[in-house]
């Protein structure tokens, strides 16, 4: 292990300065000749190291307070943080973590490497449960979640329903991809998985969705995907483009659209992309969704750089159908991103709610009379969820709730059972919500 440290340790700071863990393993992994075994310790170590970041900062806090973990250097705190996640969590003995991480250590504010060590290991798992009576403090250190998203989750149910969700964060999910039809079909790529020895099951409730069970490399280094045959996408997300239920000649927009796998299988339900608009404010994650939906054979959509909330001026009344699917918290994804969970903190809230709002607003103008909006997010918060719909149609009467349909997650009771929402512990899936309106002739 010893020489894939100052990986681990380079991919941790990365994430910690705000880029994407998912993007930063493939990264390191690309640029790293590295065999199987060091992947997947390298994978391990940064999931469970930021899955579990909670839980690993609290060991540190509570060895001393001669100095604080916020205060050390970005490569220091990464390293001790992997030093204690081995020691406290792995159950790695002390000679090991001398053995593998003692040579990249530096001294922290007067304590050698030896000192912080054995302060840490004099800590109890039960020291951790000091001063926490209440059901979410127990719940945040037992399944490494912040304690005011699972008060949030008791308060939403109740603290069996919570306790299930959160012990899911701490769980892989199963990975989805999706066959896409403009360069193959499902027969290719089930018989290249067969002479690849990937194990999968087909998903039968959505058309060229299969569920990968085992494969003896990341999916991303397999020819299928640098060719555009395959892309990854979640069951929650593909299940999404069912409900919209595209039709030919209906003129749709995807306001939120990068990096396009909602697009994508949007074009690939209708055959063609010609009669899509794709949005997106961020010229960088432009200029990913056209590199996306050109590897996907996909040139036909009409991909837009703008804020979605300033198309007001050209499209009213344009579109037959819209997806909003805005930026969220992305609660429902905490497993698969453990690192959004750390970031996000109860006031950003406020900001995402008056961006969906937004967005919802100018979708109901820009769609036709006798069409649909399809509202979706990542997030298990009924702020961003129930509370948006719920408002917005009190204030827009012209405006009705219909049947998101197929009807695969829970269906709302808090939505007449009309928009449905899917979570990580019952669905196998990451967490989402699908409502979809009708703008009444």
């Amino acid at each position: 292990m010893n020489s894939l440290i100052p990986l681990v340790i380079t991919t941790l700071t990365r994430i910690e300065n705000g880029k994407s863990i998912r993007v930063e393993l493939r990264k390191t992994i690309s640029e790293n000749n590295l065999n199987k075994e060091e992947e997947s310790t390298i994978y391990s170590l940064v999931f469970e190291i930021l899955r579990k970041l909670n839980v690993i900062d609290l060991y540190v806090k509570k060895s001393s307070s001669s100095f604080s973990i916020k205060k050390l250097s970005s490569e220091t705190r990464a390293l001790l943080r992997i030093a204690t996640y081995l020691m406290k969590i792995d159950k790695k003995s002390i000679n090991y973590i001398k053995e593998n991480l003692g040579s990249y250590y530096k001294n922290i504010q007067g304590f050698g490497f030896d000192g912080i060590l054995q302060l840490i290991q004099n800590i109890s798992e039960d020291d951790l449960y000091e001063n926490r009576a209440d059901a979410a403090s127990k719940l945040s250190i037992e399944y490494f979640t912040p304690t005011w998203i699972v008060r949030k989750f008791i308060r939403q149910w109740d603290e069996a329903f919570a306790k299930e969700l959160v012990s899911s964060f701490v769980q892989n999910l199963p990975l989805y991809v999706r066959v896409n039809p403009f360069k193959s079909n499902i027969e290719e790529i089930l018989e290249s998985f067969r002479k690849n020895e990937i194990v999968y099951e087909i998903e039968n409730e959505i058309d060229n969705l299969i569920r990968i069970i085992e494969s003896e490399k990341p999916l991303p280094q397999y020819n299928e995907f640098n060719e555009g045959k395959l892309v990854i996408q979640q069951k929650s997300s593909a299940l999404t483009s069912l409900v919209i239920d595209p039709q030919k000649g209906e003129k749709i927009l995807d306001m939120c659209a990068s990096p396009g796998g909602k697009t994508s299988h949007l074009a690939a339900l209708l055959g063609d992309g010609s009669n899509i608009d794709a949005v997106d404010i961020n010229g960088d994650r432009v200029k990913i969704l056209k590199e996306r939906l050109h590897l996907l054979g996909i040139d036909t959509v009409n991909v837009i750089h703008a804020d979605a909330r300033t198309l007001l001026d050209q499209k009213a009344d344009e579109f037959d159908k819209i997806l909003v699917d805005p930026p969220c918290s992305g609660s429902g994804t905490y497993s698969s991103r453990p690192e959004i969970k750390w970031r996000i903190q109860q006031r950003d809230l406020r900001w995402y709610l008056n961006l969906q709002r937004d967005l919802l607003n100018v979708a109901s103008i820009l769609v036709k009379k006798g069409g649909t909006i399809v509202y979706s997010t990542c997030s298990l918060y009924r702020e961003e969820n129930h509370d948006i719909i719920s408002t917005f149609l009190a204030e827009n009467n012209n405006f009705s709730l219909v049947e998101a349909t197929p009807m695969l997650g829970l269906p709302s009771s808090l939505l007449n059972n009309k928009a449905q929402e899917l979570y990580p512990h019952i669905h196998k899936t990451e967490g989402f919500f699908i409502a979809k309106i009708k703008k009444i002739n």
